[in-house]
């Protein structure tokens, strides 16, 4: 695809040119509008801090159940981010699209000029739309009575098949909310259930076992996702009644961002997010 891309790019002549002085006009507004997501995407999460402590310090239940009610809540969270979720999958079908065009031999260039504008437009949106998912997930976790901790909690053991196998469908990221920071939370949390579980079961209950089993994995494997190898039956359990709106509340094309905390710096100037 990049061959041809390139000689797309080498034909587009003055056409291209003016392309990118839209982009660049274009920036300047989207920088703003951006921004403002990310501004209070942070005061909220300061918020959900305060309330309920940083997201790594969650510790599950005992047996790593999750309760119907919590669950509910979680859903409720799903389901605020089903609009700035679709725009995601919208860019990420562009995307097939695109590359579907890019397969061609020689595309006219009245077909190929447009696509490039199209896909240049949807991928300078997209940054504005990671904003939004952490915004409107924050303010709707605020308004659930639910932290970060137990959001992430809930929402790997939740959607535990897709981060263990990722969606091929999606065509822009990893389609994995597992990030190396996830990853590290979820080993904490792993590890202080553990103790939960020794002092609640005591040390030769099975569930005991499994746990300490686990966590030797987690620790001997960071790129592991907890229960890589099968989600006990307990935990699982507990989403059954709801999975039908648990799957339409998932994106695989927007996964990578659901659980990423933004930094702003230099006054906006640099945003990260981890």
């Amino acid at each position: 695809m990049a061959d041809k891309l390139q000689q797309w790019a080498q034909g587009c002549g003055i056409g291209c040119a003016a392309l990118v002085a839209v982009s660049v006009i274009g920036v300047v507004g989207l920088t703003l509008s951006m921004r403002a997501s990310f501004d209070d995407a942070t005061a909220d999460r300061a918020v959900l801090t305060e309330r309920y402590g940083e997201s790594g310090s969650y510790t599950p239940a005992a047996d790593g159940a999750v309760a119907a009610d919590r669950v509910a809540a979680f859903l409720t969270v799903r389901e605020a981010l089903r609009e700035v979720h679709a725009e995601v999958e919208r860019v990420d079908r562009e995307m097939g699209d695109f590359e579907k065009l890019a397969e061609d031999e020689e595309p006219p260039m009245r077909v190929a000029l447009p696509a490039v504008f199209r896909m240049s437009r949807a991928m300078m949106g997209l940054p504005k739309r990671f904003g939004e998912i952490e915004s409107v997930r924050n303010r709707a976790l605020v308004e659930a009575g639910m932290g970060l901790g137990e959001y992430t909690y809930i929402y790997v053991m939740a959607y535990h098949d897709e981060l263990v196998d990722p969606s091929a469908d999606a065509r822009l990221f990893v389609s994995s909310a597992a990030s190396s920071r996830v990853r590290e939370e979820l080993r904490g949390m792993i590890s202080r259930q553990l103790e939960t579980a020794r002092a609640a079961f005591g040390d030769e209950d099975p569930r005991v076992a499994a746990l300490a089993g686990e966590l030797a994995a987690l620790e001997a494997d960071p790129e592991r996702i907890p229960w890589a190898d099968g989600l006990p039956a307990g935990i699982a359990a507990g989403f059954a009644p709801f999975r039908d709106r648990l799957e339409a509340g998932y994106s695989a094309a927007a996964a990578e961002f659901d659980l990423l905390n933004s930094t702003v710096k230099h006054g906006g100037l640099t945003i990260t997010m981890d």
